[in-house]
């Protein structure tokens, strides 16, 4: 991922108020909403705080989203799409062999974790705030990390690494552990140590 990329990620992450005005209702309503989970959490946000920051009328809002809770359904699923979108596109941009694409990811993660908006994982923050519940987000989280499960073992199995299913885990591992150092330490290099481990395992029989 180039620079240019991952600014593009963060713009589109990050969206100021008059942006936000270019934008459909329902798109503005997701953005906003996302910010302000990302920055506070779930409970911590009001719909009135996401009407008000979103910049649309109390019934435009209610037309979209009947619910506090079907907000944060959509949320996350839009979240969810457009994180597995950057980072598969910018890997394909970055390299060009499958195994280039599996070390050059943790390239990718640790440019978003020096970022100025990373605030952290949003699944795993998700996960964490609805631990125990028994909310649908929890499965939109789990969906994120076999999506990217299932694009690594494909991309192991291209490159002809030992034992692909057993690595993709290895590699999820890795990239909760990196992402974690960044959050909690403010660390982001757990993704060179994420990526010096990742060719041991690359290279294992």
């Amino acid at each position: 991922m180039s620079g240019d990329n991952n600014y593009e990620y963060q713009q589109n992450h990050s969206i100021s108020l008059g942006s936000l005005k270019k934008r459909e209702p329902r798109d503005k309503i997701l953005i906003a909403a996302a910010e302000l989970f990302e920055c506070k959490g779930f409970n911590q946000v009001s719909i009135n705080e996401v009407i008000a920051n979103s910049d649309v009328a109390r019934r435009t809002f209610y037309r979209y989203f009947p619910s506090k809770d079907e907000l944060i359904i959509e949320v996350m699923r839009f979240q969810a799409k457009r994180w597995l979108k950057w980072f598969e596109e910018t890997l394909d941009q970055r390299a060009s062999s499958p195994r280039e694409k599996i070390l050059t990811s943790f390239d990718v993660l640790r440019e978003w974790y020096v970022s100025p908006d990373f605030k952290g994982c949003p699944f795993i923050k998700a996960a964490v705030e609805l631990a125990n519940t028994s909310h649908s987000v929890k499965q939109i989280c789990a969906t994120v990390r076999q999506s990217m499960r299932t694009y690594i073992f494909k991309l192991a199995l291209e490159a002809g690494i030992p034992k692909p299913e057993v690595f993709s885990q290895q590699y999820l591992l890795l990239v909760s552990g990196s992402i974690l150092m960044a959050s909690i330490e403010g660390n982001p290099e757990g993704a060179e140590y994420a990526r010096e481990t990742l060719v041991a395992f690359m290279n294992a029989e």
